[in-house]
C-alpha cells in the first residue's frame, strides 16, 4: 500500500447464515479524502465501516489500514483510527466534560488533561455548554460530542456512521460544517456514510456506492458526476404531444415521461435550440431543469444494479 492510501479493503464481505450483508466490497480511502459511503438502508453500509473498525470479524476479504493488516497487526492498524457506529451513547446525567475524561480513560488508558478535554470541545463548537449535563443536549450536540469523543485519541483517520440521521436541518448544517473543519484545518482523511445524498453531495470529495450488499461504482465525485450531466427536466404540456417531439430530435437522447416531466439527455448547448422548437410547434413550456446532482446519479445507478 502507498502511503497516500490509509484504507484499503480487497473483497470484503460479511455473511450471516445464508445471507451476504456485505459483500465483494474493494475500497481505496486517500489521505485527505472526505469519503462518502451511500447507498440505501439495509444496504451494508454500517457492516462495512464494522468490519473496518474490527468489530465484527469478515466472513471474507481483507482489510488494510495505513498499509498494515488489520487481521494481523489490529492494535497497530487501528493506532491512528476513531470512529462513530450509529449514534453514540453517554452518561446522560453527567456533564459533557465528564464524559470526555471518561472515555478518555477509556481509550487513551488515562484521564485526558482539562484544557485537551475543553479544546476539543471548543472544536465541536461545545465549549459553552461543558458542564451542563447530556441530557440537556439536542440531538446534534450529542452527535458532534460523539465526534469529539472520537477526537481525544488525535486520530488521522475518522468514520462516521450515519452521523447527519435523525438531525433538523440545523443540526445537519452543524456536523457538516465540522466535517470540513476537521478535514480542511485539521488533515483529518474522514469515511461517512450515508442515504442522505445532499448532505454528503456537499462535503465528499470521493464516494463510493452499495446497493444491495455489493459496492456499485467508486471514484471522484465531480468524475462520477459527469456522467448525469447532460440530464435535464423539461416541463411541458401537453406531455404527450411534448414526448413524440422530443423523440424526433437529433439532440435530444433517451426522453421518458416521468411524473415531474420528460427527462432526457441533452447537452447544454443544444438545449435552447430544443426548446425553440417546442414553442413553435405550440407546446407550452413550464420549465427546464438540469439535473446534474448526486441524487439523479444515486438513482440512475441503483436503479441500473438493482435486478443485478
Amino acid at each position: 500500500m502507498t502511503p497516500d492510501i490509509i484504507l484499503r479493503t480487497t473483497n470484503l464481505g460479511k455473511k450471516y447464515r445464508d445471507r451476504w450483508a456485505s459483500q465483494a466490497i474493494d475500497l481505496e480511502v486517500r489521505r485527505g479524502d472526505v469519503f462518502g459511503l451511500l447507498g440505501p438502508n439495509g444496504a451494508g453500509k454500517s457492516t462495512t465501516i464494522r468490519m473496518i473498525l474490527s468489530l465484527i470479524r469478515p466472513t471474507a476479504g481483507r482489510v488494510e489500514l495505513f498499509g498494515r493488516d488489520l487481521h494481523r497487526e489490529r492494535e497497530k492498524a487501528l493506532q491512528k483510527v476513531a470512529g462513530i457506529v450509529e449514534k453514540p451513547d453517554f452518561y446522560l446525567y453527567l456533564s459533557a466534560f465528564r464524559n470526555m475524561q471518561i472515555a478518555g480513560s477509556l481509550t487513551l488508558g488515562r484521564t485526558p488533561e482539562s484544557r485537551k478535554v475543553m479544546d476539543t470541545l471548543a472544536l465541536v463548537g461545545l465549549a459553552e455548554r461543558a458542564l451542563d449535563r447530556v441530557k440537556t443536549y439536542s440531538h446534534g450536540m450529542k452527535q458532534r460530542l460523539g465526534i469529539a469523543q472520537a477526537l481525544l485519541t488525535d486520530p488521522e483517520f475518522i468514520l462516521l456512521d450515519e452521523p447527519t440521521n435523525g438531525l433538523d436541518p440545523q443540526g445537519m448544517k452543524e456536523v457538516r460544517e465540522l466535517v470540513r473543519t476537521l478535514s480542511m484545518e485539521r488533515g483529518i482523511t474522514i469515511l461517512l456514510s450515508s442515504h442522505l445524498l445532499n448532505e454528503v453531495e456537499q462535503v465528499a470529495t470521493r464516494m463510493a456506492i452499495i446497493n444491495r450488499s455489493r459496492m456499485v461504482v467508486q471514484g471522484e465525485v465531480k468524475e462520477l458526476l459527469k456522467a448525469s450531466a447532460n440530464r435535464v427536466l423539461f416541463k411541458l404540456s401537453p406531455p404527450k404531444k411534448s414526448l413524440a417531439l422530443l423523440s424526433a430530435m437529433r439532440t435530444v437522447k433517451e426522453p421518458a415521461l416521468t411524473e415531474e416531466g420528460i427527462i432526457a439527455n441533452v447537452e447544454p448547448k443544444h438545449v435552447p435550440a430544443a426548446v425553440a422548437a417546442l414553442v413553435t410547434a405550440g407546446v407550452r413550456v413550464h420549465g427546464v431543469e438540469s439535473r446534474h446532482s448526486l441524487e439523479e446519479y444515486f438513482l440512475d445507478i441503483t436503479s441500473d444494479n438493482s435486478e443485478q
